[in-house]
């Protein structure tokens, strides 16, 4: 929970300095990898543990979403849910968030498991390893208040206009 609250005040802090609309959008954005990918991938990592008769490769194809080329089919995709006049915003909103929610997964180490970035041209993988990836359980606690603080006082007028009866 702590790595998506730190990915969520990743894209608060980027809409507080950029002070550019289309908040919710980029913050889905930086959760959705993890929503997608990985959740579903514990969860049938858990019940192919427990007996259930799931192939490997069916616990590991949600990863995709965890890559370049997933988050931008995903992106891509998602934006053509949005009404014809937003769907561009959307979509680098979307894209936006999601090579955030990258970038910051690529600061941290993994003891050993890498970020596939040329999946499916290569299984090379890479992060960087500048942090634990326990380390966002330090900080989520006073980098979610404060991002999304800092967002409020800082939020463009015409999201204040709407978010106030």
């Amino acid at each position: 929970m702590a790595d998506l609250i730190t990915h969520m005040a990743t894209g608060f802090l980027v809409k507080a300095v950029t002070r550019r609309g289309h908040t919710a959008t980029l913050v889905l954005g930086t959760v959705l990898p993890d929503l997608l990918a990985r959740a579903p991938g514990l969860g049938l990592a858990r019940l192919r543990e427990a007996g259930a008769p799931i192939p490997e490769a069916l616990v590991h194809a949600p990863q995709i979403a965890h890559m370049p080329l997933g988050m931008l089919a995903l992106g891509t995709v998602l934006a053509l849910l949005f009404h014809e006049p937003d769907r561009l915003e959307a979509w680098k909103n979307l894209l936006a968030g999601l090579f955030l929610h990258l970038a910051l997964d690529l600061c941290q180490d993994h003891m050993g498991v890498g970020y596939m970035l040329a999946y499916p041209f290569t299984t090379w993988d890479f992060e960087l390893r500048w942090l634990s990836s326990e380390a966002t359980v330090l900080w989520a606690p006073w980098l979610g208040p404060l991002s999304l603080g800092l967002w409020w006082w800082r939020r463009p007028r015409a999201e204040a206009a709407t978010a106030d009866p």
